[in-house]
Parts: C-alpha cells; sequence; structure tokens
C-alpha cells in the first residue's frame, strides 16, 4: 500500500512543478550555472535529488545520506550554507568532490526547505566559477525556498489524505476497492510505476535472475566476428524492454545499481568466450565514472570494449575519467553516434577508438541520401582519428551493401548475428 501512496504522491502535478523549479532558479540567478531539489526520503533518511537542471542535470537521481552531509548541515541548522570551492571543501564527502569535478562545478550554495519546523530537503545552486555566491546573491531563493517547502508540504498531505482513503475496510477485500478507485481516478499510471518499482527490487536483491545474450560485431566483406557485445536480458515474465528497465531505475535514483548488476552479469556469462575475443559492455557516463565499477573493470582478464551509452549528457571531463580504463588496454566506444548526446563535438572530446553509427541511420539508409551523408561524415571523421566504424541495426542485405559503398568496415544486426547464449554464439561463429 505505501508504495502504491508513494507513486501517487510523485506523479502528481506539483512533482513537474518542482523541475520548473529548478530550470527557474538556475535562470533567475545570474551567477548559478545549474540548481537541483533535493527531497529528504523518510525510508532511509537521505536526500534524493529529484529535479535538476543545467551542469546539475547529471545529478538527477543522486542519494546521500543526511549525516555528515552539507545538506543535512543546512537543515540541522536552518540556514543557507556556501561553497567556495567544491573540489577541496572538507566538509563535503570525497565522493561528492570527486563529482563536483566530474561535473565541473565549483560553488555551491545549499539552502533548505523547512516546512512546520521540519526538514523536507534543500534546493541546491551551483556555479562552475569559484566563489560565485554571497549571502546577498541568494537572498532571493531563500524566499523562494519558502514557497518550494509549501508545495512539498503540500504533497506530504496529500500523501496522508490518500492513505486513509485507500486504507479504508477491515479487510483486504474491502480495502482494495478504494485503493484501485483512487489510483485509476487520480493517476492511471501509478499502479504500473509502483509494479514496476516491486520488480526493480526484488531484481536487484536476486541479480542472478539476469540473464545476458551477446551479438557480434562483423567485419563486412569478410564477415568476420571481431568482437561481442554483452546484453543484458531481464525476467522473461516482464513487459518491460531493457531500456524501460534501465530507465525506471534511473528514475528511482538506482541506475548505477542495476548498470554494476548487469556488467557482472554480462563478464561472468562471458566465459564461453577466448579472452583474446574483446567483449563489448555498455555503461552510461555516470557509471564508468564510478570508481568501484572501474576497480571491477580493471581487475577483469581480458580485452574489453567499453561503450558509452547516449542517456544522459557527457560530463565535460568525460576523456579524463576514462584514461584509466585506457591507460589498462581498454577500448572505448561511442554508442549511437549522430543521435542524442553522442554528437560530433562529444566524439571530437572523448577520441574514441570505435564510432558506432547509431541504428536510425542505418535503417533505411539505402534509399535516403541525407542519412547517407551523416554515415560518410562520421566515417571521414572515424578515418581522421584513427577510429573504426561500426554501423548498428544492420538488417538487409540493401543496407548491407550500401555501407560497404560507403567504406564502413564493420557492422552489427540481425542480419549479421542475433543476439544468443554465449556458447551458442562463439561456437556456431567458430566451427
Amino acid at each position: 500500500m505505501k508504495r502504491l501512496v508513494d507513486a501517487l504522491t510523485t506523479s502528481v502535478d506539483p512533482a513537474s512543478l518542482m523541475c520548473r523549479v529548478a530550470e527557474q532558479a538556475c535562470a533567475f540567478m545570474v551567477n548559478a550555472d545549474g540548481a537541483a531539489i533535493n527531497l529528504l526520503r523518510a525510508s532511509d533518511n537521505a536526500f534524493v535529488t529529484v529535479s535538476a537542471s543545467g551542469v546539475l542535470s547529471p545529478a538527477l537521481g543522486f542519494v546521500i545520506a543526511m549525516d555528515h552531509s552539507l545538506q543535512g548541515v543546512a537543515a540541522q541548522e536552518r540556514r543557507p550554507h556556501l561553497v567556495d570551492d567544491a573540489l577541496i571543501d572538507t566538509r563535503l564527502a570525497p565522493k561528492v568532490r570527486a563529482l563536483n569535478k566530474q561535473w565541473g562545478t565549483r560553488s555551491w550554495a545549499v539552502i533548505p526547505l523547512i516546512r512546520n519546523g521540519a526538514a523536507m530537503g534543500s534546493l541546491m545552486l551551483a556555479a562552475r566559477a569559484r566563489g560565485a555566491f554571497t549571502a546577498k546573491d541568494i537572498g532571493p531563493m531563500v524566499v523562494v525556498s519558502d514557497f518550494v517547502s509549501a508545495l512539498i508540504s503540500s504533497q506530504s498531505e496529500l500523501s496522508t489524505l490518500l492513505t486513509h482513503a485507500m486504507s479504508d475496510g477491515e479487510d483486504r477485500v474491502r480495502g482494495a476497492f478504494p485503493a484501485r478507485f483512487v489510483a485509476s481516478l487520480m493517476v492511471p499510471e501509478a499502479v504500473e510505476a509502483e509494479s514496476h518499482q516491486i520488480r526493480l527490487d526484488e531484481l536487484l536483491e536476486h541479480p542472478d535472475a539476469l540473464s545476458v545474450a551477446f551479438q557480434p560485431i562483423v567485419h563486412l566483406t569478410s564477415r568476420k566476428t571481431i568482437a561481442y557485445e554483452g546484453l543484458a536480458r531481464f525476467p522473461t515474465l516482464s513487459e518491460l524492454t531493457p531500456a524501460q528497465w534501465f530507465g525506471t531505475a534511473r528514475r528511482l535514483g538506482r541506475g548505477l545499481d542495476l548498470e554494476g548488476a548487469a556488467l557482472r552479469a554480462v563478464l561472468a556469462g562471458a566465459g564461453g568466450i577466448p579472452a583474446d575475443c574483446p567483449i563489448a559492455v555498455n555503461l552510461s557516463p555516470s557509471a564508468v565514472l564510478e570508481p568501484s565499477i572501474q576497480d571491477f573493470l580493471v581487475a577483469q582478464d581480458r580485452k574489453l570494449i567499453i561503450e558509452i551509452t547516449e542517456h544522459e549528457p557527457f560530463p565535460d571531463d568525460l576523456a579524463v575519467g576514462l584514461m584509466r580504463l585506457r591507460e589498462r588496454g581498454m577500448s572505448l566506444a561511442v554508442d549511437d553516434a549522430g543521435a542524442g548526446y553522442a554528437s560530433f563535438t562529444q566524439l571530437l572530446r572523448l577520441r574514441p577508438d570505435i564510432i558506432k553509427i547509431d541504428g536510425e541511420l542505418t535503417a533505411d539508409i539505402d534509399n535516403d541520401p541525407a542519412k547517407r551523408a551523416i554515415a560518410t561524415a562520421l566515417t571521414s571523421l572515424g578515418a581522421e582519428m584513427g577510429a573504426q566504424v561500426v554501423a548498428e541495426a544492420v538488417e538487409t542485405a540493401g543496407q548491407l551493401q550500401t555501407l560497404i559503398h560507403l567504406g564502413i568496415e564493420y557492422g552489427q544486426g540481425f542480419s549479421l548475428g542475433r543476439p544468443e547464449h554465449p556458447q551458442a554464439s562463439y561456437h556456431r561463429r567458430s566451427s
């Protein structure tokens, strides 16, 4: 019942309004390059970033314990706190200082959100420059924080009302009717969202439910397999796609947990593939910069390709953060090049070893001159940078011939090899 109440209260309009608060705080504060709102989660007394804008966009879903955090100090003292240099301020945990380096943020203003004497969260302002904020600068935002606190309070009151309404009845049968009625009346998607959260919790508690498949990356003219991409496969009884699983995890602040579980499953399942045949693993920018994930990757005794996915912005210092992995011989691939955040600018910053052309560009490329032009540009860029170019989602003979004609050497797709169990995938191509 509690999950359903939470799903309802976090799905109503005030939540989207908080996103607007972060956006407008960033826009109205001249010295701010980003803003975010953290809410205090009652279940574990931790702050969760529920909305973020500007340079703080990658912080969405970030979780930090109230104890020993600057947000917690500001809440306890009922006053704002300023950080002139987040890279060296010892009030911040080492992990937080490292994230500031990743995000390119130096100055912070932490404004507590208080309602009826109780801490609810904090309004955060961040800037790239050192010493960007003074008490006078953030005065208007302190006033805004009262409004935000009132907004959160109204959500809390709504939660109480919902709990009462959905707990009526002395038995489960009588109580189920008002629960379903209220849920369907307010937010039809709430029950589904609650179900997704339950499934995610169960999966992370039992990660052995994850299975894996490996899809070959193929030299187009010779059809020789040069590497395999490892793909996590989720419980078959779920109607969620892998993208929906990861999207749900990110919204709930557990994206890194799920990516870590999927990474471990893929590499554990790659035992049937020889160590000299590279395995490509997919990681978001946040995950690949996580020290524990880097430690795990460095400990592997096989050739790896790190594919950076495009589901979130690439931080400015991503290339620096990847140096440790590249120095250990790992190759870097940018997934879905030409779409999302994997722009030409990001390719120039990262200088990857492999550029994977987005499947949307490959689709109907034999009939679309504009797509051929973009693919040609990516191929030329790859040649100048010494990077291999791989076309994704190759599914027809027409696509294959067009890609070869454009000078693209490698591809991946159903016409070249479907994702399969590791032993079946490798033995089929080695026999």
